[in-house]
C-alpha cells in the first residue's frame, strides 16, 4: 500500500498540529505524564482516507538522515476516515536517553512500505516547559521563592531566612576523665628584696644554678666573589602540534515569523503561490532553512492542491521546500479545512530570500481563507 501521513510528512493537521509535536520531561515529577499523543491523517496512494487498521512502527532518531534508532513502537492503530490518535511510551518507555537535550527526529513506517520522508523534528509541548523537577545543571541569575522572596542573591550569597541554616544547642556532654598532671611551670619574677634580717645559722649547700645565657655572635665574615655563569643549554626539539578538535555544534544564524490574509486562488495554477504574509532572510551558500505554518482553508472547487512551505530569491520563480514531493489534498467545495506544512531545505545561495506558506492549485480552487502563520529558521 503506497499511503501519505498527514501529519508526517507534511505536518498537515492544522488545529491538531500541536499534537503531533512529540515531546516529553523525563526530569519531571510524576505530575508529568510519562507518554505522549500523535495524531494524523492517513490516505492510500489514489488519495482516499484508509479506513482498516493498519501496523505502524514509530522511531526516533538522533540525526535527520542516516541517525541512529534510539527508540521504536509498533501498534496497529484503527482508522477513521483516514484519522488516528495514538499514545506512544505506553510499550517501551520514553526515557532521558531517548530524549537527553538533543534535535531528535520522528520517522512513521506504515505495514510494509518504506519509512516516510522527510523525518520531522520533535520541539517541545507545555508539560516540558513547566517541569515539577530538574536533573543536571543549572545557571540561574538568583533564586526567588514565590511568596517568600530572593533566597539565594547574584553573588551567590545566601539571603533567605537565617534561622534554618543553624540548629538549636544540643544538651551539653558528660564530664571528661581528668587528664595527666602537666609540667612544673617555670619559676616567677624574684621580689623586692626586704630588710635585712638577722644572721642566720649556716644552710646547706645549694643547687647547682642554671646556664647563664649565650654569649654575644661573632662577626660574619666577608662573602666570597660570584663564580663565573655557566654556558646555555641547547633548545629542546619542538613538540608535535596536537589533532584537530571536533567542530562544535551548528548554530541558529537568523530567524523570521509570517502571518497575513489568504486570498482566494483559482484552479489549474501553473506554479506555486505564496498564499498569506511572507518573511525575508538573509542566507549564505551551505545554510538550511527550517520553517513550519499552519492554515484553514476554503475549498472553492473539488480538486487536488498542493501545500508547502516555499522560498523566492527576488524576482526568481518560487521554489517549494520539498521540490516534487509536496503533499497532495482533496478539495471540495465550501468545505474549510485545517492544514499545515513543515520541512527543511538548503537552497545553496548567497542572498535575502521570501519565505512563508504556499499552494499550488492543480485542480481544485481556493477561497478567501483566514490568517496563516508560521515562521522560519536559518541554520548552518
Amino acid at each position: 500500500m503506497n499511503t501519505t501521513i498527514i501529519g508526517m510528512r507534511k505536518w498537515m493537521m492544522g488545529t491538531i498540529a500541536a499534537a503531533a509535536v512529540l515531546t516529553t520531561s523525563f526530569a519531571a515529577e510524576a505530575a508529568v505524564p510519562q507518554v505522549v499523543t500523535h495524531q494524523g491523517r492517513l490516505f492510500d496512494g489514489q488519495g482516499a482516507p484508509v479506513v482498516a487498521t493498519q501496523t505502524i512502527k514509530f522511531a526516533i532518531y538522533d540525526l535527520e538522515v542516516g541517525g541512529t534508532e534510539l527508540w521504536s513502537e509498533t501498534i496497529d492503530v484503527d482508522f477513521d476516515e483516514g484519522y488516528f490518535s495514538v499514545r506512544l511510551g505506553e510499550t517501551t518507555v520514553l526515557d532521558e536517553v531517548v530524549f537527553n537535550g538533543s534535535v531528535r527526529w520522528l520517522g512513521i513506517t506504515v505495514g510494509n512500505d518504506a519509512e516516510m520522508t522527510p523525518l520531522a523534528a520533535i520541539a517541545s509541548v507545555p508539560y516540558a516547559m513547566f517541569a515539577g523537577d530538574v536533573r543536571g545543571e543549572i545557571n540561574p541569575l538568583n533564586i526567588n521563592i514565590q511568596g517568600y522572596g530572593p533566597v539565594i542573591d547574584v553573588n551567590g550569597q545566601w539571603v533567605g531566612d537565617p534561622a534554618g541554616l543553624q540548629g538549636p544547642a544540643g544538651p551539653p556532654g558528660p564530664a571528661g576523665a581528668a587528664g595527666a598532671q602537666g609540667a612544673q611551670g617555670p619559676a616567677g619574677p624574684a621580689g623586692a628584696t626586704g630588710a635585712t634580717g638577722a644572721t642566720g645559722a649556716q644552710g646547706p649547700i645549694g643547687p647547682i644554678g642554671p646556664i647563664g645565657p649565650q654569649g654575644a655572635q661573632g662577626i660574619q665574615g666577608i662573602q666570597g666573589d660570584v663564580g663565573p655563569q655557566g654556558a646555555t643549554g641547547a633548545q629542546g626539539a619542538t613538540g608535535a602540534q596536537g589533532a584537530v578538535g571536533p567542530q562544535g555544534p551548528s548554530g541558529i544564524v537568523a530567524t523570521g515569523k509570517f502571518s497575513g490574509a489568504v486570498g482566494a486562488v483559482a484552479a489549474n495554477g501553473a506554479a506555486f503561490v505564496f498564499a498569506g504574509g511572507t518573511t525575508s532572510v538573509n542566507i549564505v551558500a551551505g545554510q538550511r532553512l527550517t520553517g513550519a505554518a499552519s492554515v484553514s482553508l476554503l475549498g472553492a472547487a473539488n480538486g487536488l492542491v498542493k501545500v508547502d512551505l516555499c522560498y523566492q530569491d527576488g524576482a526568481n520563480a518560487i521554489v517549494n521546500f520539498a521540490g516534487g514531493g509536496a503533499t497532495v489534498h482533496q478539495f471540495t467545495a465550501g468545505i474549510r479545512g485545517p492544514l499545515a506544512a513543515a520541512g527543511t531545505v538548503a537552497p545553496n545561495l548567497t542572498t535575502t530570500l521570501t519565505v512563508g506558506l504556499c499552494v499550488d492549485t492543480d485542480t481544485g480552487a481556493i477561497g478567501a481563507s483566514s490568517v496563516s502563520n508560521g515562521w522560519v529558521q536559518v541554520t548552518n
